[in-house]
C-alpha cells in the first residue's frame, strides 16, 4: 500500500494525476479506468508491486517514477501526515428489546458528559458537543444529551491513497471504542472516513498544538493507549487494552444481559492473557489471581454492593475480604465459562424483568471497567501457567513483569 502510494506521489510530481484509486483482487488500479492508468500487480517478491501502464508508450516514465517510489519505501519514508476527519453519534437508547430495563441501567451507571476538545495521543484529536434535549421545557432528563463526537485522525503517509486510509480506518474503530467507554455510551462508527478538507486539516492541526487540549480520560485515567505502541516492550500493552476495549464495546452495545455479562468478563480476561502458547494453561487461577492482586479495592466495592450475594451468588458470612474477592472472582470467571460451554438459560420475563439480572449487568460492567483502569495504570503479565513453574501442580503467583 505505502509503495502504491508513493507512485501515485511521484506520478503526481511527474505531471501524472493517478489519484483515483482503487483495489481488486490481484492489483491496485491508479488513476480513472476510462483514461490513462496504471495496474500496480502483486508479485511474491520485492518489491511486491509490478506497474504496468495501460499506454505503453509510457514505460519509461513509469519505469522511473517506480524507481523513486521502491526507492522511497525502502529508506522507510512514509512521505508525511494525511489528516481524516469523521464523526462519532451516540447510539440511543431504546425500549425496543426485552432487556431494556438492563440496558438503561447501564447506561444511567456509567454515562458522563464530555463537552470541548481532548486528544489520545499526538495523532487523534476529539471534539465532544451534545445534541439539544429532546423534553419539552429543554432540560435533559435522566439520560444526559446525545453525544457527537468530531474526530481528527493524522495517518502517515504520502497521499490520500490506500496506506494512510487503512491506517486511519483502523485507528477510529478503536478511537470509537475508547469514546464509548469515556463516555459510558455506545457510539457508531461511520460507513466510511474520508480524507479531511483543507479547514479541517488546518482546524486540526491548531488544536494539535494547543497546550489547553486535554487528554481524554475515564474516572481520572487518561485513555491514550496507542502511546504504548511506540514505547519499548509495549506494544503488548497496546494490543491488550485494544482488544478489551473493542470487547467493552460490544459489550455496552449488547442487548442481551447475559450475553453483555460474558463480554465483560472477556474484556477483563483479555488484560490477563499473555501470547505464548501456554496462556491456555491454568486460566481460571491466572485471573483471579491477576485481579486480586490488581484491584482489591474495586473488588471490595463490588462484594459491599447491596445486591451483592444474589447477583454473583456468593454469601458473605464472615470470612475475610480477600477470600471474598477470591471467590466473587472465581463465581465471575464461571459465569462466562458456563455460558459459553452450555449456552444461555431463558430469561424473559416482559415488563417484569429479573432485578438480579440487571444487577448483575452493572456489577460485570463496574468490574471490567475497573480491570481497564486498573491495567491502564499498572500493566503487567502473568506467569502463571508457564511450564518453568508449574511443577508438581503449583505454579508462581501473579507479578508484574518488565512490561
Amino acid at each position: 500500500m505505502l509503495l502504491a502510494d508513493w507512485f501515485a506521489r511521484l506520478a503526481l510530481d511527474s505531471g501524472l494525476d493517478l489519484s483515483q484509486h482503487s483495489t481488486s483482487g490481484d492489483a491496485f488500479t491508479l488513476g480513472s479506468p476510462q483514461c490513462f492508468n496504471v495496474r500496480a500487480e502483486f508479485i511474491e517478491k520485492e518489491p511486491y508491486l509490478r506497474f504496468v501502464p495501460s499506454d505503453s508508450t509510457r514505460d519509461e516514465l513509469i519505469a522511473r517514477v517506480a524507481a523513486g517510489a521502491i526507492e522511497r519505501v525502502a529508506a522507510m519514508d512514509f512521505g508525511g501526515e494525511i489528516w481524516y476527519s469523521t464523526e462519532l453519534h451516540e447510539l440511543p437508547w431504546s425500549m425496543s428489546s426485552p432487556h431494556f430495563m438492563g440496558t438503561l441501567l447501564q447506561r444511567l451507571g456509567n454515562q458522563t458528559r464530555i463537552v470541548g476538545w481532548r486528544r489520545l495521543g499526538g495523532g487523534v484529536l476529539l471534539e465532544f458537543t451534545e445534541e439539544a434535549a429532546d423534553s419539552a421545557d429543554g432540560k435533559a432528563g435522566l439520560l444526559a444529551p446525545k453525544a457527537v463526537v468530531k474526530v481528527h485522525i493524522a495517518a502517515p503517509g504520502p497521499t490520500p491513497g490506500h496506506f494512510a486510509s487503512r491506517i486511519a480506518h483502523g485507528v477510529v474503530e478503536v478511537v470509537g471504542s475508547i469514546c464509548t467507554f469515556a463516555l459510558g455510551r455506545p457510539v457508531s462508527l461511520p460507513h466510511i472516513v474520508f480524507p479531511a478538507r483543507q479547514e479541517q486539516s488546518e482546524l486540526a492541526a491548531e488544536r494539535r498544538a494547543d497546550t489547553t487540549v486535554l487528554t481524554l480520560a475515564r474516572k481520572g485515567v487518561p485513555l491514550d493507549i496507542m502511546g504504548w505502541a511506540g514505547r519499548p516492550g509495549g506494544f503488548p500493552v497496546f494490543e491488550r487494552l485494544r482488544s478489551s476495549l473493542l470487547t467493552f464495546d460490544a459489550a455496552v452495545r449488547q442487548e442481551h444481559d447475559a450475553v453483555a455479562c460474558i463480554l465483560y468478563v472477556v474484556a477483563a480476561e483479555s488484560l490477563t492473557t499473555p501470547a505464548p502458547m501456554w496462556r491456555t494453561d491454568k486460566l481460571s487461577k491466572r485471573f483471579r489471581e491477576f485481579y486480586d492482586e490488581l484491584m482489591p479495592d474495586a473488588l471490595d466495592e463490588i462484594v459491599r454492593h447491596g445486591n451483592f450475594e444474589e447477583a454473583i451468588g456468593v454469601r458473605r458470612g464472615s470470612r475475610t475480604p480477600r477470600a471474598l474477592r477470591r471467590e466473587a472472582l472465581d463465581r465471575i470467571y464461571s459465569f462466562r465459562s458456563g455460558r459459553l460451554h452450555e449456552g444461555l438459560d431463558p430469561s424473559y420475563r416482559g415488563l417484569a424483568a429479573d432485578p438480579l439480572e440487571n444487577v448483575r449487568r452493572a456489577l460485570f460492567s463496574d468490574f471490567a471497567e475497573a480491570a481497564i483502569l486498573g491495567f491502564i495504570g499498572a500493566p503487567r503479565s502473568s506467569l502463571i501457567g508457564h511450564p518453568m513453574f508449574a511443577k508438581n501442580g503449583t505454579s508462581v503467583s501473579e507479578r508484574p513483569d518488565a512490561l
